[in-house]
Protein backbone atom coordinates (compact mmCIF):
# COMPACT_ATOMS: atom_id res chain seq x y z
CA UNK A 1 0.00 0.00 0.00
CA UNK A 2 1.28 3.47 -0.92
CA UNK A 3 1.96 5.80 2.03
CA UNK A 4 1.27 9.46 1.24
CA UNK A 5 0.55 10.44 4.83
CA UNK A 6 3.28 13.08 5.03
CA UNK A 7 2.07 14.67 1.78
CA UNK A 8 -1.49 14.90 3.16
CA UNK A 9 -0.40 16.26 6.55
CA UNK A 10 1.36 19.19 4.91
CA UNK A 11 -1.56 20.24 2.69
CA UNK A 12 -5.15 21.41 3.15
CA UNK A 13 -7.07 20.48 -0.03
CA UNK A 14 -9.51 23.32 0.68
CA UNK A 15 -6.71 25.89 0.38
CA UNK A 16 -4.31 24.59 -2.25
CA UNK A 17 -4.90 23.54 -5.88
CA UNK A 18 -2.40 20.70 -5.57
CA UNK A 19 -3.61 17.17 -6.41
CA UNK A 20 -5.49 15.25 -3.72
CA UNK A 21 -4.43 11.59 -3.77
CA UNK A 22 -6.88 8.75 -3.31
CA UNK A 23 -7.21 7.52 0.27
CA UNK A 24 -5.58 4.14 -0.32
CA UNK A 25 -3.96 4.11 -3.75
CA UNK A 26 -2.52 0.73 -4.72
CA UNK A 27 1.20 0.37 -5.22
CA UNK A 28 2.09 0.76 -8.88
CA UNK A 29 3.82 -1.70 -11.09
CA UNK A 30 6.94 0.44 -11.30
CA UNK A 31 6.39 3.11 -13.97
CA UNK A 32 9.31 5.09 -15.34
CA UNK A 33 8.02 8.63 -15.81
CA UNK A 34 9.73 11.71 -14.39
CA UNK A 35 9.02 15.42 -14.11
CA UNK A 36 11.16 18.44 -13.21
CA UNK A 37 9.14 21.38 -11.88
CA UNK A 38 10.51 24.89 -11.53
CA UNK A 39 9.29 26.09 -8.15
CA UNK A 40 9.35 29.80 -7.28
CA UNK A 41 8.86 29.50 -3.51
CA UNK A 42 10.87 31.49 -0.94
CA UNK A 43 13.85 30.66 -3.09
CA UNK A 44 13.82 29.31 -6.62
CA UNK A 45 14.53 25.61 -6.83
CA UNK A 46 13.74 22.62 -9.01
CA UNK A 47 11.68 19.64 -7.86
CA UNK A 48 12.82 16.38 -9.48
CA UNK A 49 10.25 13.57 -9.19
CA UNK A 50 10.73 9.95 -10.26
CA UNK A 51 7.83 7.52 -10.55
CA UNK A 52 8.42 4.48 -8.33
CA UNK A 53 5.96 1.94 -6.89
CA UNK A 54 2.89 4.14 -7.30
CA UNK A 55 4.36 7.41 -5.97
CA UNK A 56 6.76 10.13 -7.07
CA UNK A 57 10.04 9.96 -5.17
CA UNK A 58 10.95 13.64 -4.86
CA UNK A 59 14.04 15.83 -4.48
CA UNK A 60 14.32 19.62 -4.17
CA UNK A 61 17.41 20.70 -6.15
CA UNK A 62 18.27 24.40 -5.60
CA UNK A 63 20.50 24.76 -8.68
CA UNK A 64 18.74 22.24 -10.92
CA UNK A 65 20.50 19.12 -12.13
CA UNK A 66 24.24 19.54 -12.84
CA UNK A 67 25.24 19.90 -16.48
CA UNK A 68 28.91 18.83 -16.35
CA UNK A 69 30.09 15.25 -15.74
CA UNK A 70 31.41 14.98 -12.19
CA UNK A 71 29.60 18.13 -11.03
CA UNK A 72 27.63 17.68 -7.77
CA UNK A 73 24.60 19.65 -6.53
CA UNK A 74 22.59 19.53 -3.33
CA UNK A 75 19.38 17.45 -3.65
CA UNK A 76 17.10 17.57 -0.59
CA UNK A 77 15.04 14.38 -0.30
CA UNK A 78 11.41 15.44 0.37
CA UNK A 79 8.15 13.59 0.97
CA UNK A 80 6.72 11.30 -1.71
CA UNK A 81 4.12 12.91 -3.98
CA UNK A 82 1.09 11.36 -5.73
CA UNK A 83 1.33 10.43 -9.39
CA UNK A 84 -1.12 13.21 -10.24
CA UNK A 85 1.73 15.63 -9.53
CA UNK A 86 3.35 14.60 -12.84
CA UNK A 87 1.20 17.19 -14.64
CA UNK A 88 0.67 19.77 -11.87
CA UNK A 89 1.46 23.41 -12.49
CA UNK A 90 -0.05 26.48 -10.90
CA UNK A 91 0.09 28.90 -7.97
CA UNK A 92 0.25 27.58 -4.41
CA UNK A 93 -1.34 30.29 -2.21
CA UNK A 94 0.60 32.34 0.30
CA UNK A 95 0.63 30.81 3.75
CA UNK A 96 0.52 27.27 2.41
CA UNK A 97 3.36 24.77 2.37
CA UNK A 98 5.53 25.44 -0.67
CA UNK A 99 3.74 28.72 -1.50
CA UNK A 100 4.69 30.13 -4.90
CA UNK A 101 4.36 29.42 -8.60
CA UNK A 102 5.20 26.03 -10.06
CA UNK A 103 5.70 25.22 -13.73
CA UNK A 104 6.78 22.09 -15.56
CA UNK A 105 10.37 22.60 -16.72
CA UNK A 106 10.87 19.15 -18.24
CA UNK A 107 9.35 15.68 -18.28
CA UNK A 108 9.90 12.33 -19.92
CA UNK A 109 10.96 8.75 -19.14
CA UNK A 110 13.92 7.33 -17.28
CA UNK A 111 15.91 4.11 -17.05
CA UNK A 112 17.00 2.69 -13.70
CA UNK A 113 20.64 1.67 -13.37
CA UNK A 114 20.56 1.22 -9.58
CA UNK A 115 17.99 1.82 -6.82
CA UNK A 116 18.86 1.28 -3.14
CA UNK A 117 18.00 3.04 0.11
CA UNK A 118 20.94 5.44 -0.25
CA UNK A 119 21.70 5.53 -3.98
CA UNK A 120 19.52 6.04 -7.07
CA UNK A 121 21.22 5.94 -10.48
CA UNK A 122 19.07 6.80 -13.50
CA UNK A 123 19.28 7.83 -17.14
CA UNK A 124 16.84 10.66 -17.91
CA UNK A 125 15.28 11.07 -21.35
CA UNK A 126 13.47 14.40 -21.37
CA UNK A 127 12.91 17.26 -23.77
CA UNK A 128 15.70 19.35 -22.23
CA UNK A 129 17.54 16.92 -19.96
CA UNK A 130 19.28 13.85 -21.34
CA UNK A 131 21.90 12.01 -19.35
CA UNK A 132 23.00 9.87 -16.43
CA UNK A 133 22.56 11.07 -12.84
CA UNK A 134 23.10 9.49 -9.46
CA UNK A 135 21.28 10.68 -6.33
CA UNK A 136 23.12 9.59 -3.19
CA UNK A 137 23.17 10.08 0.56
CA UNK A 138 26.69 10.76 1.95
CA UNK A 139 25.65 9.37 5.35
CA UNK A 140 22.80 8.93 7.78
CA UNK A 141 21.06 12.20 8.62
CA UNK A 142 22.79 14.13 5.83
CA UNK A 143 21.19 15.78 2.82
CA UNK A 144 21.26 13.89 -0.44
CA UNK A 145 23.37 15.04 -3.39
CA UNK A 146 23.09 14.53 -7.15
CA UNK A 147 26.05 13.98 -9.46
CA UNK A 148 26.11 14.13 -13.26
CA UNK A 149 27.71 10.99 -14.64
CA UNK A 150 29.52 10.83 -18.00
CA UNK A 151 27.51 9.55 -20.92
CA UNK A 152 29.37 6.71 -22.67
CA UNK A 153 28.98 8.27 -26.12
CA UNK A 154 29.07 11.96 -25.17
CA UNK A 155 32.73 12.61 -24.41
CA UNK A 156 33.07 14.88 -27.45
CA UNK A 157 29.84 16.86 -26.96
CA UNK A 158 30.32 18.50 -23.58
CA UNK A 159 31.26 22.20 -23.48
CA UNK A 160 34.94 23.03 -23.09
CA UNK A 161 36.36 25.33 -20.44
CA UNK A 162 35.70 25.34 -16.71
CA UNK A 163 32.34 24.60 -15.11
CA UNK A 164 31.95 28.28 -14.17
CA UNK A 165 33.08 29.68 -17.53
CA UNK A 166 32.25 27.05 -20.17
CA UNK A 167 32.81 27.61 -23.86
CA UNK A 168 29.77 26.61 -25.87
CA UNK A 169 29.07 26.40 -29.58
CA UNK A 170 25.88 28.10 -30.74
CA UNK A 171 25.01 27.81 -34.41
CA UNK A 172 28.68 27.40 -35.24
CA UNK A 173 29.80 30.36 -33.10
CA UNK A 174 31.98 29.81 -30.04
CA UNK A 175 30.90 31.74 -26.94
CA UNK A 176 32.59 31.79 -23.55
CA UNK A 177 29.95 32.07 -20.85
CA UNK A 178 30.77 33.46 -17.42
CA UNK A 179 29.37 33.69 -13.88
CA UNK A 180 26.43 31.42 -14.66
CA UNK A 181 25.56 31.05 -10.96
CA UNK A 182 25.44 34.81 -10.37
CA UNK A 183 21.99 35.75 -9.09
CA UNK A 184 20.43 38.57 -11.12
CA UNK A 185 16.99 38.47 -9.45
CA UNK A 186 17.76 38.22 -5.70
CA UNK A 187 14.12 37.91 -4.58
CA UNK A 188 13.73 34.61 -6.44
CA UNK A 189 17.33 33.45 -6.90
CA UNK A 190 17.02 33.59 -10.71
CA UNK A 191 20.59 33.42 -12.02
CA UNK A 192 22.39 34.55 -15.15
CA UNK A 193 22.53 30.95 -16.28
CA UNK A 194 18.75 30.83 -16.07
CA UNK A 195 18.48 34.10 -18.03
CA UNK A 196 20.60 32.53 -20.79
CA UNK A 197 18.52 29.36 -20.59
CA UNK A 198 15.26 31.34 -20.90
CA UNK A 199 16.42 33.34 -23.90
CA UNK A 200 17.75 30.19 -25.58
CA UNK A 201 14.46 28.35 -25.15
CA UNK A 202 12.19 31.28 -26.06
CA UNK A 203 14.32 32.20 -29.11
CA UNK A 204 12.10 30.49 -31.73
CA UNK A 205 9.25 32.88 -30.96
CA UNK A 206 11.32 35.89 -29.83
CA UNK A 207 13.78 36.20 -32.72
CA UNK A 208 11.18 37.06 -35.40
CA UNK A 209 10.29 40.19 -33.40
CA UNK A 210 13.93 41.26 -33.12
CA UNK A 211 14.91 40.52 -36.72
CA UNK A 212 15.86 43.60 -38.75
CA UNK A 213 15.17 45.93 -35.81
CA UNK A 214 18.04 47.86 -34.17
CA UNK A 215 18.00 46.93 -30.50
CA UNK A 216 18.56 49.11 -27.46
CA UNK A 217 19.95 47.03 -24.61
CA UNK A 218 19.43 47.41 -20.89
CA UNK A 219 22.19 45.70 -18.94
CA UNK A 220 22.21 44.70 -15.26
CA UNK A 221 25.73 43.41 -14.49
CA UNK A 222 25.00 43.41 -10.73
CA UNK A 223 21.43 42.20 -10.95
CA UNK A 224 18.10 44.03 -10.84
CA UNK A 225 18.92 45.57 -7.43
CA UNK A 226 22.16 47.06 -8.75
CA UNK A 227 22.93 49.82 -11.20
CA UNK A 228 21.84 49.39 -14.80
CA UNK A 229 22.59 51.19 -18.03
CA UNK A 230 21.17 51.47 -21.53
CA UNK A 231 23.48 50.60 -24.37
CA UNK A 232 22.99 51.34 -28.05
CA UNK A 233 26.50 51.41 -29.50
CA UNK A 234 27.72 47.81 -29.50
CA UNK A 235 30.34 48.00 -32.24
CA UNK A 236 33.25 48.47 -29.83
CA UNK A 237 32.97 45.09 -28.12
CA UNK A 238 30.74 42.95 -30.35
CA UNK A 239 32.21 39.89 -32.07
CA UNK A 240 32.74 40.50 -35.77
CA UNK A 241 29.89 38.11 -36.66
CA UNK A 242 27.24 40.19 -34.84
CA UNK A 243 25.19 42.21 -37.33
CA UNK A 244 25.28 45.96 -36.68
CA UNK A 245 23.74 48.93 -38.49
CA UNK A 246 24.87 52.54 -38.37
CA UNK A 247 21.94 54.89 -37.85
CA UNK A 248 21.61 58.62 -37.18
CA UNK A 249 21.02 59.54 -33.53
CA UNK A 250 20.00 63.21 -33.48
CA UNK A 251 19.85 64.64 -29.99
CA UNK A 252 22.17 61.98 -28.58
CA UNK A 253 23.20 62.73 -24.99
CA UNK A 254 26.72 61.63 -25.96
CA UNK A 255 26.88 63.98 -28.92
CA UNK A 256 27.21 61.17 -31.46
CA UNK A 257 25.74 61.88 -34.90
CA UNK A 258 25.41 58.15 -35.60
CA UNK A 259 25.44 54.95 -33.55
CA UNK A 260 26.17 51.33 -34.42
CA UNK A 261 23.20 49.31 -33.15
CA UNK A 262 23.15 45.54 -32.86
CA UNK A 263 20.51 43.64 -34.82
CA UNK A 264 19.58 40.33 -33.17
CA UNK A 265 18.93 38.05 -36.12
CA UNK A 266 20.18 34.77 -34.67
CA UNK A 267 20.44 32.69 -31.52
CA UNK A 268 24.19 33.19 -31.14
CA UNK A 269 23.77 36.97 -30.88
CA UNK A 270 20.95 36.54 -28.37
CA UNK A 271 23.07 34.24 -26.16
CA UNK A 272 26.02 36.65 -26.41
CA UNK A 273 23.80 39.48 -25.15
CA UNK A 274 22.29 37.39 -22.34
CA UNK A 275 25.83 36.54 -21.18
CA UNK A 276 26.44 40.31 -20.86
CA UNK A 277 23.53 40.43 -18.38
CA UNK A 278 21.27 42.11 -20.93
CA UNK A 279 17.84 41.54 -19.43
CA UNK A 280 15.70 43.95 -21.43
CA UNK A 281 15.55 44.25 -25.23
CA UNK A 282 13.88 47.37 -26.67
CA UNK A 283 13.10 47.82 -30.37
CA UNK A 284 11.47 50.49 -32.58
CA UNK A 285 8.28 50.09 -34.61
CA UNK A 286 10.26 50.00 -37.87
CA UNK A 287 12.87 47.78 -39.53
CA UNK A 288 16.05 48.22 -41.53
CA UNK A 289 16.96 46.76 -44.88
CA UNK A 290 19.93 44.49 -45.70
CA UNK A 291 22.23 47.53 -46.05
CA UNK A 292 20.84 49.37 -43.04
CA UNK A 293 18.33 51.66 -44.75
CA UNK A 294 15.53 52.66 -42.37
CA UNK A 295 12.06 51.59 -43.50
CA UNK A 296 8.77 53.35 -42.57
CA UNK A 297 6.97 52.01 -39.48
CA UNK A 298 5.17 48.68 -39.86
CA UNK A 299 3.64 48.71 -36.37
CA UNK A 300 1.35 51.11 -34.51
CA UNK A 301 1.53 51.04 -30.69
CA UNK A 302 -0.60 52.32 -27.81
CA UNK A 303 1.33 52.18 -24.54
CA UNK A 304 -1.12 52.21 -21.62
CA UNK A 305 0.46 53.41 -18.38
CA UNK A 306 -1.66 53.41 -15.19
CA UNK A 307 -1.30 56.24 -12.69
CA UNK A 308 -1.65 54.84 -9.14
CA UNK A 309 -3.97 53.76 -7.67
CA UNK A 310 -5.01 52.62 -11.16
CA UNK A 311 -3.50 49.29 -12.24
CA UNK A 312 -3.36 47.06 -15.27
CA UNK A 313 -7.04 46.29 -14.60
CA UNK A 314 -7.97 49.82 -15.64
CA UNK A 315 -5.56 49.50 -18.57
CA UNK A 316 -7.58 46.51 -19.76
CA UNK A 317 -10.80 48.53 -19.75
CA UNK A 318 -9.10 51.23 -21.81
CA UNK A 319 -7.58 48.61 -24.13
CA UNK A 320 -11.06 47.31 -24.93
CA UNK A 321 -12.03 50.81 -26.05
CA UNK A 322 -8.88 51.17 -28.15
CA UNK A 323 -9.76 47.87 -29.84
CA UNK A 324 -13.21 49.19 -30.82
CA UNK A 325 -11.57 52.17 -32.56
CA UNK A 326 -9.01 49.97 -34.32
CA UNK A 327 -11.62 47.55 -35.60
CA UNK A 328 -13.79 50.43 -36.81
CA UNK A 329 -10.79 51.63 -38.84
CA UNK A 330 -10.10 48.18 -40.29
CA UNK A 331 -7.07 47.42 -38.10
CA UNK A 332 -6.31 44.34 -35.99
CA UNK A 333 -5.07 44.91 -32.43
CA UNK A 334 -2.71 42.60 -30.57
CA UNK A 335 -2.31 43.10 -26.79
CA UNK A 336 0.66 42.25 -24.59
CA UNK A 337 1.73 43.04 -21.07
CA UNK A 338 4.60 45.45 -20.61
CA UNK A 339 6.09 42.99 -18.12
CA UNK A 340 5.67 45.74 -15.53
CA UNK A 341 2.49 47.54 -14.50
CA UNK A 342 1.06 48.45 -17.91
CA UNK A 343 -0.38 47.09 -21.13
CA UNK A 344 0.38 47.67 -24.80
CA UNK A 345 -1.69 47.28 -27.96
CA UNK A 346 -0.03 46.93 -31.35
CA UNK A 347 -1.45 46.83 -34.87
CA UNK A 348 0.39 46.02 -38.11
CA UNK A 349 0.01 48.94 -40.55
CA UNK A 350 1.39 50.30 -43.79
CA UNK A 351 2.46 53.95 -44.02
CA UNK A 352 4.84 56.09 -46.08
CA UNK A 353 5.28 59.00 -43.71
CA UNK A 354 7.25 57.90 -40.60
CA UNK A 355 5.29 60.42 -38.48
CA UNK A 356 1.89 59.13 -39.59
CA UNK A 357 1.55 56.50 -36.84
CA UNK A 358 2.20 59.13 -34.13
CA UNK A 359 -0.44 61.42 -35.63
CA UNK A 360 -3.02 58.63 -35.75
CA UNK A 361 -2.27 57.34 -32.22
CA UNK A 362 -2.46 60.85 -30.79
CA UNK A 363 -5.86 61.43 -32.39
CA UNK A 364 -7.20 58.19 -30.92
CA UNK A 365 -5.77 58.97 -27.46
CA UNK A 366 -7.28 62.47 -27.46
CA UNK A 367 -10.65 61.14 -28.62
CA UNK A 368 -10.82 58.59 -25.78
CA UNK A 369 -9.61 61.15 -23.22
CA UNK A 370 -12.36 63.52 -24.31
CA UNK A 371 -15.03 60.80 -24.14
CA UNK A 372 -13.98 59.44 -20.71
CA UNK A 373 -11.89 62.08 -18.92
CA UNK A 374 -12.45 60.30 -15.59
CA UNK A 375 -10.45 57.28 -16.88
CA UNK A 376 -8.14 58.36 -19.73
CA UNK A 377 -5.51 61.05 -20.21
CA UNK A 378 -3.53 61.72 -23.37
CA UNK A 379 -0.99 64.15 -21.95
CA UNK A 380 2.18 63.20 -20.12
CA UNK A 381 1.85 65.64 -17.18
CA UNK A 382 2.15 63.55 -14.00
CA UNK A 383 -0.43 65.44 -11.86
CA UNK A 384 -3.19 64.71 -14.40
CA UNK A 385 -2.52 60.96 -14.39
CA UNK A 386 -3.43 60.01 -10.80
CA UNK A 387 -5.95 57.18 -10.87
CA UNK A 388 -6.16 57.27 -14.67
CA UNK A 389 -4.63 55.52 -17.65
CA UNK A 390 -2.22 57.51 -19.77
CA UNK A 391 -2.33 56.52 -23.45
CA UNK A 392 1.25 57.19 -24.46
CA UNK A 393 0.93 57.75 -28.20
CA UNK A 394 4.45 59.24 -28.36
CA UNK A 395 6.02 55.74 -28.37
CA UNK A 396 5.32 55.81 -32.13
CA UNK A 397 8.03 58.45 -32.54
CA UNK A 398 10.66 56.82 -34.79
CA UNK A 399 13.33 57.74 -32.23
CA UNK A 400 11.62 55.76 -29.45
CA UNK A 401 11.47 52.06 -28.60
CA UNK A 402 9.26 49.67 -26.65
CA UNK A 403 10.16 46.40 -24.97
CA UNK A 404 10.08 43.43 -27.34
CA UNK A 405 7.48 40.68 -26.87
CA UNK A 406 8.86 37.77 -24.82
CA UNK A 407 11.68 39.94 -23.42
CA UNK A 408 12.47 39.87 -19.71
CA UNK A 409 11.89 42.88 -17.48
CA UNK A 410 14.08 43.99 -14.59
CA UNK A 411 11.47 43.66 -11.84
CA UNK A 412 11.59 41.89 -8.50
CA UNK A 413 10.69 38.64 -10.26
CA UNK A 414 11.78 37.64 -13.78
CA UNK A 415 8.58 38.83 -15.43
CA UNK A 416 8.16 38.89 -19.19
CA UNK A 417 6.43 41.18 -21.69
CA UNK A 418 3.81 38.60 -22.62
CA UNK A 419 1.49 38.44 -25.65
CA UNK A 420 -2.17 37.99 -24.66
CA UNK A 421 -5.45 37.14 -26.29
CA UNK A 422 -8.38 39.53 -25.98
CA UNK A 423 -10.28 37.10 -23.78
CA UNK A 424 -7.58 37.46 -21.13
CA UNK A 425 -7.82 41.24 -21.36
CA UNK A 426 -11.61 41.16 -20.92
CA UNK A 427 -11.43 38.74 -17.99
CA UNK A 428 -8.73 40.64 -16.08
CA UNK A 429 -10.04 41.64 -12.64
CA UNK A 430 -6.84 41.87 -10.60
CA UNK A 431 -3.24 42.76 -11.50
CA UNK A 432 -1.96 39.25 -10.79
CA UNK A 433 -4.13 37.93 -13.63
CA UNK A 434 -1.64 39.33 -16.13
CA UNK A 435 1.72 38.72 -14.47
CA UNK A 436 3.83 36.04 -16.16
CA UNK A 437 7.34 34.95 -15.22
CA UNK A 438 9.92 33.39 -17.53
CA UNK A 439 9.09 29.76 -16.63
CA UNK A 440 5.37 30.45 -17.01
CA UNK A 441 5.88 32.01 -20.44
CA UNK A 442 7.87 29.01 -21.64
CA UNK A 443 5.08 26.68 -20.55
CA UNK A 444 2.47 29.05 -22.01
CA UNK A 445 4.14 29.14 -25.45
CA UNK A 446 4.48 25.37 -25.45
CA UNK A 447 0.77 25.08 -24.68
CA UNK A 448 -0.69 27.91 -26.78
CA UNK A 449 1.89 28.85 -29.38
CA UNK A 450 2.75 32.41 -30.41
CA UNK A 451 -0.32 34.60 -29.86
CA UNK A 452 1.38 37.47 -31.66
CA UNK A 453 2.13 35.75 -34.97
CA UNK A 454 -0.40 37.97 -36.77
CA UNK A 455 1.71 41.08 -36.18
CA UNK A 456 4.32 39.71 -38.58
CA UNK A 457 1.86 39.81 -41.49
CA UNK A 458 1.72 42.98 -43.64
CA UNK A 459 -0.84 45.42 -42.28
CA UNK A 460 -3.39 47.54 -44.14
CA UNK A 461 -2.85 51.22 -44.96
CA UNK A 462 -3.42 53.47 -41.95
CA UNK A 463 -6.65 55.47 -42.41
CA UNK A 464 -6.25 59.16 -43.18
CA UNK A 465 -9.46 60.39 -41.56
CA UNK A 466 -7.92 60.86 -38.10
Amino acid sequence: MVDLGEYRRRRDPRRTPEPVPAENPPAGAGGNRFVIQQHHARRLHYDVRLERDGVLVSFAVPKNLPTQPGEVHLAVHTEDHPLEYLTFHGEIPKGEYGAGSMTIWDSGRYETEKWTDNEIAVILHGEHIHGRFVFFSPGEGQNWMVRRRPDPDAAQSVPTGSVHAPTVTVEGRQLKLSNLDKVLYPATGFSKGEVIDYYTRIAPVLLPYLADRPVTLRRYPDGVDGQSFFEKNTARHAPDWVRTVELPTPGSTKGAATTHFAVVDDLATLVWLANLAVLELHVPQWTVGPRGAQHPPDLLVFDLDPGPPATVVECCRVAERVLVVLEHDGLTGYPKTSGGKGLQIYAPVRVRDPERTSTYARAVAEQLAEQTPQLVVSRMAKPARTGKVFIDWSQNNPAKTTVAPYALRARERPTVSTPLDWGEVRRCRQPSDLVFTAPEVLARVQRRGDLWAGTRQPGPPLPHHR
